[in-house]
């Protein structure tokens, strides 16, 4: 495994792309019919996967940066991830408020401001096409805090933080559900993403420790076996019905999350043979590569078909949405790949 480098490792760039059909497919096929919505969610799991990942990457690159000074290390991170993530974040959302898409006028400072997924626990019936920006809110709120948590906890007591933060995530979970119930508080928030987020950062850590990288391997089969338990307990739970708060709250997305961990160990190495040759085809690949921008369009995409089709008196069916809300995010996020990201990640990689 390349530990500690910057090296390309494009297997991970098809996990994304993997992840970014599976969160189409969730919003644009009624896959509910056949997957509970009270157990595992196919777009929630997509998201966890993006979780881990980001988790993953983003503690490496800090770690990494360690060896600058405080200052340009937190300078560089936050330049860097400012034009990976808000041209098109502000550009979306600005057309979004001019063709008056549901609920973003009224609440734009909140998405503005990373916020929306505060928003959904305060307005649960106000989304609309920006219902999928909790998931970014997250993310950089995490960002917000974690580079500071990196950069400047001692090294020898890193372990600890991380370690910490991912039975914060548990234990955040595990409090919401005993208070509350079911309750949003317990999924869409940052501390309940802590899991999926520190299982990324552990692994990361892992790989970039002198003493730890030698037992990667026993702590990825620990991982496998932990998340294949976990997963199995909580099949028994939904079928059951039995201890559903107790165990099911405090561990949903847990173990799967754990499953997540290995297989971004193992793509981060390379996976071999027919797997391994599916993960490295290039439309997967390229899709990996656009698919935050993907994922960024895509409902608001899915509003304004559905809002065509309506002022021409067409009902399509599920698969005519599908297919043409599907072009559509794809030909939109190519455009925003070649016209905006790219030639910004080209500027950024020079300085």
């Amino acid at each position: 495994m390349r530990h500690g480098t910057t090296v390309h490792r494009p297997q991970l760039d098809a996990l994304r792309g993997i992840a970014v059909i599976a969160v189409l497919i969730h919003h644009f096929l009624p896959v509910d019919r056949l997957i509970p919505s009270d157990f595992f969610t196919l777009g929630l799991l997509a998201v966890r996967l993006f979780f881990v990942l980001s988790g993953y990457l983003i503690t490496g690159i800090l770690l990494r940066s360690r060896r600058l000074s405080f200052r340009d290390a937190l300078g560089r991170f936050y330049f860097r991830r400012a034009l990976r993530i808000f041209p098109i974040y502000y550009i979306a959302l600005t057309a979004a408020a001019v063709f008056n898409a549901p609920f973003v006028r009224e609440f734009f400072a909140w998405h503005l401001l990373y916020l929306s997924n505060v928003l959904s626990i305060i307005h649960p019936t106000m989304l609309g096409p920006t219902g999928h920006l909790w998931t970014l809110s997250v993310e950089e709120q995490f960002y917000f805090v974690w580079p500071f948590v990196i950069l400047l906890v001692p090294y020898r007591h890193l372990l600890k933080v991380v370690l910490g933060i991912i039975a914060a995530g548990v234990a955040w979970k595990m409090l919401v559900a005993a208070m509350l119930g079911d309750n949003l508080l317990g999924a869409i928030v940052t501390p309940a993403c802590l899991d999926s987020l520190g299982i990324g950062a552990f692994l990361a850590f892992v790989e970039s420790d002198a003493n730890l990288r030698g037992r990667i391997d026993d702590i990825l089969r620990l991982f496998w076996m932990a998340g294949i338990a976990i997963v199995c307990a909580q099949s028994v739970v939904l079928f059951t019905h039995r201890g559903m708060r107790i165990f099911w709250s405090p561990t949903q997305y847990f173990g799967v999350s754990l499953l997540f961990a290995w297989i971004i160990a193992r793509a981060a190495e390379g996976f071999s043979g027919g797997l391994g040759a599916l993960l490295e085809t290039k439309p997967l690949l390229y899709l990996g590569k656009i698919s935050y921008g993907i994922y960024l369009y895509h409902l608001f995409v899915l509003f304004l078909v559905r809002f065509l089709f309506r002022s021409r008196g067409i009902v399509p069916g599920t698969l005519a949405t599908f297919v043409t809300a599907s072009g559509l995010t794809l030909a939109i996020a190519t455009v925003s790949w070649h016209v905006i990201e790219r030639p910004i990640s080209r500027w950024k990689e020079s300085r």
